[in-house]
């Protein structure tokens, strides 16, 4: 029975969503009119001298890269089995993609994982009616628009699906070191840059052998789809509808596009939102410390596949830090391990400064005690800017809109400990003072800061059902009847 494109485009579509699916595939540049000869393609065997395929140069990538392996020799027999095998290494990606989605009960990568099988069951679908039309010479119609081969095309894609499979690999590595919220935003980019894999192997297919496609793989790395423009933003006029198909919204900030993939990611991993911070709250499996990862996607590309540029806001085993983070690779400086960092808060003047380099070479950032001074500064502003010069003078610059960055902030004082005000010794000394005359012995006022006076704090907080962080926060010195403006 003759394929259609009904027929294909009904297993291309089944289990997409409408939002994945453009940014999955490029839109269709073709009108199917099946009374039209003009859009009817046989599928025959053509002379096989066309189909010889360079196998030297094919052995340089891997099985699970490549459809067409062990598309060589001349005789019938051979041409079949060769697409045993090409059908053979797609089941293997189909078996693997199946796993990834049984992991998963929903949300951004089952999204990706599920456009991937779609993609890589057309790509059988198609190669076994090839197959057919080798063993039997009679032709399988199917309704698309005639395709060419390109061999310059084909050469060329050879080289990016070589380069996308370093991605891939690179995606996994980075996935494997990282945890936590992190984790999640990097195991997304790995069924991004696999999906971006099956794409560029139709893309193959269609430039090597003139096989041709219901929707057109005219996919380039350098060139990811753009976002799906048709999907639904939060405005203040729609708020109950935006509460009703995006529970993880913020409503205190009715602008923000909540559609964007990480706020879903963090709604289904139980984080919390606030503004453009995604708060991820665990303890330290060294010592159940608390740990606090806030991470601001004001900057987040769905269009980047190499990665996603972010400001984070940290603790980790008692240590503060901020952090920024792009979508390249960032050359390090010859005998230093740090990078110039020029940065604008709001309207303020532009200042300079060194944060540290990142060991997975994607950014830098400011530990420590500095980092808390740094987040204090950064507590009522609105508008971050920075820029990152690498050890080559390359510039990396990003914005960030920093709204709901005061709940980010405290949480992550809170778990490490510090205000986030601007407290002198002398405040400290007047703090001390108070808690001894409520009952709770933070040893003699001497305005340091240590390991009494957070007990002391610490039993103040949990006496009066706040966060016992150890810290004297805002809340905690209203509760004291000490307003933080004073």
């Amino acid at each position: 029975m003759p394929w259609t494109a009904r027929d294909i485009l009904a297993v291309l579509t089944a289990g997409l969503r409408r939002k994945l699916r453009e940014a999955a595939f490029p839109a269709p540049a073709i009108a199917v009119d099946r009374s039209a000869d003009a859009f009817r393609l046989q599928a025959w065997r053509g002379p096989t001298a066309e189909r010889t395929f360079d196998m030297t140069r094919l052995s340089k990538l891997t099985t699970s890269l490549l459809i067409s392996t062990c598309l060589a020799g001349n005789a019938l027999a051979q041409e079949s089995s060769a697409f045993d095998t090409e059908i053979a290494a797609i089941d293997n990606q189909i078996t693997e993609v199946e796993a990834t989605i049984t992991r998963y009960d929903g949300g951004l990568i089952r999204i990706l994982a599920e456009s991937r099988r779609e993609a890589l069951l057309l790509l059988r679908t198609i190669v076994e009616a090839r197959q057919e039309a080798e063993a039997t010479g009679a032709p399988i119609e199917v309704t698309v628009p005639a395709v060419e081969p390109d061999p310059q095309r084909a050469e060329q894609l050879l080289g990016e699906m070589a380069a996308q499979q370093q991605r891939v690999e690179a995606a996994e590595s980075d996935a494997e070191s990282a945890g936590g919220l992190i984790q999640a935003v990097a195991l997304s980019r790995v069924e991004t840059e696999k999906l971006t894999l099956a794409q560029l192997q139709m893309a193959y297919l269609q430039a090597r052998y003139g096989i041709a496609f219901p929707i057109t793989p005219n996919v380039t790395t350098s060139a990811p789809p753009s976002k799906d423009a048709s999907a639904p933003a939060a405005t203040a006029e729609g708020n109950e509808v935006t509460a009703a198909t995006m529970p993880w919204a913020d409503p205190e900030h009715p602008d923000i596009d909540y559609s964007l993939a990480p706020f879903e990611q963090a709604h289904n991993e139980g984080d919390r939102i606030s503004g453009w911070w995604v708060i991820s709250q665990e303890r330290a499996a060294i010592d159940d410390s608390p740990e606090v990862i806030a991470v601001n996607y004001s900057a987040y590309d769905a269009r980047s596949f190499s990665g996603t540029t972010a400001l984070l806001a940290q603790c980790r085993e008692g240590e503060t830090s901020i952090v920024f983070i792009q979508d390249d690779f960032i050359m390090s400086a010859i005998r230093r391990n740090s990078f110039d960092i020029t940065y604008r808060i709001d309207s303020e003047r532009a200042q300079s400064t060194r944060w540290n380099e990142l060991t997975n070479n994607k950014g830098a950032g400011l530990f420590g005690s500095g980092s808390e001074d740094f987040l204090r500064g950064l507590y009522d502003a609105e508008d971050f800017f920075i820029r990152l010069t690498d050890g080559n003078g390359q510039r990396y610059d990003a914005e960030f809109d920093l709204a709901g960055i005061q709940d980010a902030i405290e949480a992550v004082a809170g778990a490490c400990g510090w205000s986030t005000l601007d407290l002198s010794r002398d405040d400290y000394r007047a703090i001390q003072t108070m808690l001894n005359a409520g009952g709770f012995d933070a040893g003699t006022p001497d305005g340091v800061w240590g390991n009494g006076s957070r007990k002391a704090m610490r039993a103040f907080q949990e006496q009066n059902g706040l966060p016992a962080t150890g810290a004297p926060d805002r809340v905690t010195l209203e509760a004291l009847g000490v307003s933080p403006s004073d």
